[in-house]
C-alpha cells in the first residue's frame, strides 16, 4: 500500500504518533511525506526541504519520499497523489483533500483533526 502523510499539522501536530505509525507500517508498505510549500517558502526551496528532512530524522519518522507541493497546493497535492499511485492519504486540510477525492480518484482520505482551539478551523 502507498500511504501519503502531510507534514505541516498532522506529523508536526503529534510526531511520536507519527514515529509509531510509521515503524508499523513500515512494513510492506510505502511511505511518502507530501507536504505544502507556498509562494513565500518556494523562494527558499531547498531551505524548506532541509529543515523538514531534518526534522523527521529527529523524530524517526520512516518514509520513502519526501515531496513539496507547490501552489496550486491542493491540486499539486492531487496529481502527486495520482503520479505515486497514493492509496491512503493522511491530511489536515479539507481543502486537499476535496481536490485529491477529485483528481486522484483511487486515494482514500483520511483527515487528521486537530485539537480544539488549535490551528485553522
Amino acid at each position: 500500500m502507498n500511504i501519503g502523510i502531510d507534514f505541516d499539522n498532522t506529523i508536526t501536530e503529534h510526531p511520536r504518533l507519527f514515529k509509531k505509525l510509521t515503524d508499523s507500517l513500515n512494513a510492506g508498505n510505502v511511505i511518502y511525506i507530501i507536504s505544502s510549500c507556498d509562494r513565500l517558502k518556494q523562494q527558499k526551496l531547498e531551505k524548506v526541504y532541509e529543515e523538514k528532512e531534518g526534522m523527521l530524522r529527529r523524530w524517526g519518522i520512516h518514509y520513502r519520499k519526501l515531496m513539496l507541493a507547490l501552489e496550486p497546493i491542493p491540486l499539486n497535492k492531487a496529481r502527486m497523489c495520482r503520479k505515486y499511485k497514493i492509496d491512503l492519504m493522511i491530511d489536515d486540510d479539507e481543502r486537499n483533500m476535496r481536490a485529491i477525492r477529485k483528481h486522484a480518484g483511487r486515494t482514500a482520505c483520511f483527515e487528521f483533526l486537530r485539537p480544539a482551539g488549535r490551528g485553522k478551523r
